[in-house]
């Protein structure tokens, strides 16, 4: 429903007008917001048809001027908007220059000259008032940015990144200027300053002359930028499903990658966070895929600049109250558990799932989802030794990289592989045939684990405490127990698939032998089953 309002509008509770209007909606992304309402600070009807008339036609022309895309300005035009920061500056001390605090002055003028001032600090805590200095020395890297960006969104003004910049170094000179003239006046010295008369009038362009940008975007759609990125990246198909609907939503609010700016980054993180997601799923997938997005089209000559290389989000600290690891009797819990009958409706590879994945986490420490993908050709012999092939082509890796584990022992006492060569090929813990969606965001292997998942924490289990993750755990106990058990730590690294902790340690092969060899060194895990004896 359009909102069309051509008269002032009484606010109901105070009797004051109001200027109210809706905001188209190919402009609600860039503004961030769906209607223009502003006060117009009377009760008198003449005196606000008056101010009603004037910002509208202040909107228009801005709206106008947002609608046209990115402007260029000429060396005269970039001085007068310089001289327009200058003398808003001027105005906001004018009254009380001594407000205007030394610190920020300079710390202005260091970043803007790109030296680090000196400072001696004295006081009886010394570490926090040097803390507080360095914030506020960091508050001020995007003090001249900022106060441009906000004076093109009050115009309604995009620039290309030559003008920007042209603007902002001009911009720069004139904070000096003026925070140099109000240090005089906070001195008693309210004389003109001389060297104002410098700065031109402002001339912006005329909305009645500027072209719209084409309907047609081509090269310089959001979308397409991504879909180029994720081409050349060659960027997996789960993360691609995981990716591509953040990266339309922004579509729809900023189609444009040359209308995105640093401004409308910053609200929409905002947004991500107050709708309740959480602050480190918006910092590491949101913003991520949208700064690596960004990223690439700055080195193909899409994007002027990256408007999110340094918006984040301030994500609270974890605090830690007991070990992410299995305790002795957890681990023996959750091992016994899996000696229990299963429900008569689930399915075979769920039961084999609820058996043995996690005896496969306990002697692998490899993700939960690294085994509930494996298949029976995973399982294989090599020089006389049995080994899983844990392979992103079953499903996924973290790294995207294939690695070796050895089959410890004791699953071949329990009968692991009598269980793989009685198995049909294929995934070993589920069915292909039922997949729903073959491309979904959610594939089987993931659904296995967070069945596990719910098992372990349910009664049937017991394990009901929500520190813990129970598929994860498995990793840090496999990594106590190898560090207790002497394991050779670049093969215990490699099984685990973490990343090796020198660079000589990622030369070289890990043979079949050698891992055998380091994963028998893990002690046995000893659970009391209905029967009473140790499987």
């Amino acid at each position: 429903m359009v909102l069309r309002m051509s008269r002032p509008q009484k606010h109901p509770k105070t009797g004051i007008y109001q200027f109210r209007k809706r905001v188209p909606e190919k402009l609600q992304g860039l503004l961030g917001k769906k209607e223009e309402k502003l006060t117009l600070g009377t009760r008198n009807l003449a005196e606000a048809k008056v101010l009603h008339a004037r910002i509208a036609a202040e909107v228009e022309e801005r709206w106008h001027l947002l609608a046209a895309g990115s402007q260029s300005l000429s060396e005269k035009q970039a001085m007068g908007v310089a001289g327009e920061v200058y003398r808003d500056l001027i105005a906001q001390y004018d009254e009380n220059p001594s407000a205007l605090p030394l610190s920020q002055v300079l710390f202005d003028v260091a970043h803007i000259r790109r030296k680090k001032p000196r400072v001696m600090i004295a006081g009886s805590n010394p570490e926090l008032a040097a803390m507080m200095l360095q914030k506020a020395f960091d508050r001020s890297k995007t003090r001249v940015p900022d106060l441009v960006e906000s004076f093109l969104q009050k115009k309604g003004l995009r620039l290309d990144p030559q003008s920007l910049k042209m603007v902002v170094d001009r911009v720069s000179t004139a904070v000096m200027q003026a925070q140099a003239h109000i240090r005089k006046m906070a001195e008693g010295d309210y004389r003109p300053d001389p060297e104002a008369a410098r700065f031109p009038d402002l001339a912006l362009p005329r909305p009645d002359v500027v072209a719209p940008r084409p309907t047609k975007l081509g090269e310089y759609s959001i979308l397409q930028v991504f879909e180029d990125y994720a081409d050349e990246k060659e960027i997996s198909p789960a993360t691609l499903i995981r990716w591509r609907p953040i990266i339309e939503k922004v579509s729809k609010e900023v189609p444009d990658c040359r209308d995105l700016t640093r401004r409308w980054v910053i609200d929409w993180k905002n947004r991500l966070v107050a709708s309740g997601l959480a602050q480190a799923t918006v910092r590491d997938t949101y913003l991520s895929v949208l700064r690596a997005t960004c990223e690439w089209g700055v080195t193909n000559d899409r994007l002027p600049e990256n408007p999110v290389s340094k918006v984040t989000v301030a994500v609270p600290r974890k605090i830690k109250t007991r070990s992410p690891g299995y305790s002795k009797a957890e681990a023996a819990t959750v091992l016994c558990a899996t000696f229990s009958p299963t429900p008569a409706r689930m399915s075979s590879p769920m039961a084999s799932a609820r058996k043995w994945v996690p005896w496969l986490c306990a002697y692998t420490g490899a993700r939960v989802g690294e085994i509930s993908q494996l298949r029976k050709s995973d399982i294989k012999e090599r020089d006389g030794f049995h080994l899983i092939w844990i392979t992103p082509e079953a499903g996924t890796t973290k790294d995207a990289n294939a690695r070796w584990v050895a089959v410890h022992s004791h699953l071949v006492d329990l009968g692991f592989l009598k269980f793989v060569a009685s198995s049909k090929s294929g995934p070993l813990f589920y069915d292909k045939s039922l997949a729903r969606d073959p491309n979904s965001t959610h594939p089987q292997h993931k659904k296995v684990g967070e069945k596990l998942c719910k098992w372990i924490r349910s009664k049937e289990v017991g394990l009901t405490d929500d520190r813990l993750q129970p598929n994860h755990a498995w990793r840090h106990t496999f990594k106590t127990l190898a560090r207790s058990a002497g394991m050779d730590t670049g093969a215990r690294d490699y099984m685990q698939g973490h990343i090796p902790a020198t660079e000589g340690e990622g030369y070289g092969e890990h043979l079949a032998d050698v891992l055998s060899r380091e994963i028998e060194k893990l002690p046995r895990f000893s659970v009391e089953v209905s029967t009473g004896t140790d499987p």
